[in-house]
């Protein structure tokens, strides 16, 4: 397991933000309010997750490489200072049951600035409704991100139309690619899923206690065999990496960690309508026949809106039903 903390991500963020210059030990002492040697002890951290730092006698220090990793923490840290999560702890895994259950305990211990969590593989990855995840290793970015949003209870929805929004734009912006977004969150490639996420909240009658969003994109096809039920789901499935080339998966979450954090600041502010606005412009379910299924059965109808509170409202033979939890098939692609 690695793991960065905020001091080693902010001296990481000056060396970069130096573009190759030197920096001496005691401006990185001020600014950090360390000691000389709690700074020399971070440069250690840095170099050991693969950064490249030279230590110039009498001058200070240098950013001569990035790691070769591309799910260095700090690295990561680095890329989200301009979020809310500019201070939360980043702890990457070799393999987990789920980043979702470990960002949740990890978060709940008292970390008010929030915990982001990534994975190699998950073998235990969680979907909407309890499905599984295929998570296998080398084939995805994997990361749950543990934060206290202020909301309302009625309102969790919305956290889950933000995520789906941050990865559409995450992807358009990295890579220029346009992913349909299908309501409330799948992002879809030629009517292949690419992405999930899944969002689950500790709430009292009043407010929203904590919340837990869980990412997982396809980058690749798995390499080794797997299951004949995972099988079936990877069928379905579009590989990020094989559409737009090499992915740096510790930039695209970052990206999508800062997009999100954006989103929900404003929704914050403005009560939702502004991230109302934007999702309704970018989904694609929306003025599509659909196929909506729930525990109580399967409806047909027209896609006609999304509400106030995030449910996607259907004219059916019936008028109009609203659904703030289903599955959702376009009775066309797209």
């Amino acid at each position: 397991m690695m793991k960065a903390r905020p001091g080693t991500v902010e001296l990481c963020r000056i060396l970069m933000d130096a573009r190759g210059e030197i920096v001496s030990g005691g401006i990185l002492s001020g600014i950090l309010s360390l000691s000389r040697q709690s700074v020399w002890k971070n440069v250690r951290s840095l170099v050991e997750e693969g950064f490249r730092i030279d230590s110039i006698p009498q001058k200070g220090y240098v950013l001569r490489g990035l790691p070769a990793y591309d799910l260095a923490p700090s690295y990561i840290g680095a890329l989200l200072k301009c979020s809310t999560f500019s201070r939360s702890e980043i702890h990457v895994f070799d393999t987990l049951l789920s980043t979702q259950e470990t960002a949740k305990q990890l978060g709940r211990q008292g970390r008010p600035e929030g915990v982001i969590v990534l994975s190699e593989e998950q073998t235990q990855g969680k979907g909407r409704r309890d499905r599984c995840w295929v998570s296998p290793r080398g084939s995805g970015l994997f990361f749950s991100f543990f934060f206290k949003p202020r909301l309302l209870p009625g309102r969790l929805q919305l956290i889950n139309l933000a995520a789906g929004l941050a990865v559409k734009y995450a992807v358009e912006k990295l890579y220029s690619l346009r992913l349909a977004l299908k309501w409330p969150n799948d992002l879809l490639w030629e009517n292949k899923k690419i992405c999930g996420i899944l969002s689950e909240a500790s709430s009292e009658s009043d407010r929203v206690r904590d919340c837990c969003t869980g990412i997982g994109v396809n980058i690749a096809s798995p390499l080794l065999d797997c299951k004949e039920e995972e099988e079936t789901v990877l069928s379905k499935a579009a590989f990020l990496g094989e559409i737009a080339g090499d992915i740096h998966r510790g930039e695209l979450a970052a990206e999508i960690i800062c997009r999100f954090s954006e989103i929900m600041n404003a929704m914050e502010s403005d009560g939702g309508r502004s991230l109302l606005s934007l999702y309704k412009e970018a989904c694609s379910t929306l003025g599509k026949e659909i196929t909506v299924s729930t525990d109580e059965g399967c409806e047909i109808g027209c896609a006609s809106d999304i509400g106030e509170n995030g449910e996607l409202v259907v004219m059916t033979r019936q008028g109009l039903v609203s659904y703030c939890a289903a599955d959702v098939v376009h009775a066309t692609p797209g």
